[in-house]
């Protein structure tokens, strides 16, 4: 039996920090004023400059003007330090949005436009290439309507999204665990609406997401043919878009519509872009596919479009989903295997931390569909 993986979701009360830095709590009263000793030194009201940085003037009033300088002299106080709990929460303010700077995954969406490219195998065994380096992976079948993860890794899934969105299974309960350590969540058909979902249930199904996305460095989302409004967004928030064609006129026309929709809400909205030519004889026909979707990417739409890799036309691949086990897993020493981990390595060989920047995937993807349906 596979085994469950149970993985805690974050408290529901986290913006005592930042609610903090925004300024808007109020400190403690602060202690009563030492006295100060009666001496000509001591009656002289500090200037400015001689204030520590760590001390601050009591929140008494208004801070006194240049003619009130010979007054008495106010009593300094070191300002305590306010720990997140301390502050009231009727200050916190209700779905304030702010940066996260914590480590997060890197978010990779394999999207293709048309359906029989190969594109569900190809993020089955890239998650196992990537885990076989020694990467915490996690892959996401979000094809909603005919997914089918788990039959190209050859196991029985224990719940689905499905279940989470009812609340009949926790989020943990349908983490799954793979081939080399892979986590992955399977997705379901007829799926319930998330808005559907009453606001608790909502926020608990975020931030365990948002949890997941901390705990893994590669998220990888296998994503439904078609240009849908699903797979937009997707392919928008991700920090990087694997476009998955083969050497085929017709799917080279559907990766090129796709990226056509992605970039209507605008190019500075998406992240890198990646092709892999799957199903090629020969390793010129990936560079003639990759120059003729980039040299129209970049006239028409002003997207670079780089060429990670290609794999190789190769029996093993329908043999090994016959057999219902990953390619790397049935054949690891096949020619297709090698292209596998060929793309693995590429992604590898990309900057560090430059997604970083960003706000977690999982908010940010919540809010363009709360958005859409309005």
């Amino acid at each position: 039996m596979t085994p469950k993986i149970d993985i805690p979701l974050p408290a529901a009360a986290a913006c005592g920090t930042d609610i903090q830095r925004s300024g808007l709590g109020r400190p403690p009263p602060a202690p009563a004023a030492r006295p100060i000793a009666a001496s000509p030194a001591a009656l002289r009201p500090p200037s400015r400059e001689a204030v520590p940085s760590s001390r601050q003037v009591s929140p008494a009033g208004p801070l006194p003007s240049s003619a009130d300088s010979t007054s008495a002299p106010r009593a300094i106080v070191r300002a305590p330090d306010l720990a997140p709990h301390a502050l009231p929460t009727d200050v916190c303010p209700a779905r304030r949005i702010v940066r996260d700077l914590r480590p997060r995954a890197r978010v990779l969406t394999l999207a293709s436009g048309k359906g029989g490219v190969g594109k569900t195998n190809l993020a089955v065994n890239l998650a196992i290439a990537l885990a076989g380096a020694g990467r915490r992976v996690l892959l996401i079948d979000a094809d909603l309507g005919l997914a089918n993860v788990d039959l190209v890794l050859g196991r029985r899934p224990m719940g689905d999204l499905a279940h989470v969105l009812a609340g009949r299974m926790p989020l943990g309960r349908i983490v799954q665990e793979g081939p080399a350590g892979i986590h992955w969540i399977p997705g379901a058909s007829h799926m319930p609406a998330v808005s559907a979902m009453d606001e608790p249930r909502r926020e608990a199904l975020l931030d365990g997401l948002t949890a997941l996305e901390r705990a893994h460095d590669f998220l990888l989302l296998d994503t439904p043919a078609g240009i849908g409004r699903g797979v937009l967004h997707l392919a928008q928030q991700a920090d990087e878009l694997l476009l998955v064609t083969t050497p085929e006129p017709t799917a080279m026309m559907d990766a090129y519509a796709l990226l056509k929709a992605v970039a209507a809400s605008g190019t500075e909205a998406i992240g890198a872009v990646r092709l892999i030519v799957n199903m090629v004889t020969h390793r010129q026909d990936a560079r003639r596919v990759h120059a003729r979707l980039q040299e129209a990417a970049k006239r028409f739409l002003g997207i670079e479009v780089g060429l990670l890799g290609h794999v190789f036309c190769d029996g093993h691949v329908g043999r090994a989903v016959q057999k219902r086990e990953p390619l790397l897993v049935a054949y690891p020493h096949s020619q297709a295997s090698w292209c596998m981990k060929r793309l693995a390595a590429g992604i590898l060989e990309g900057s560090e931390g430059c997604w970083q920047g960003r706000f977690a995937f999982f908010r940010r993807l919540a809010n363009l569909f709360a958005r859409g349906s309005r």
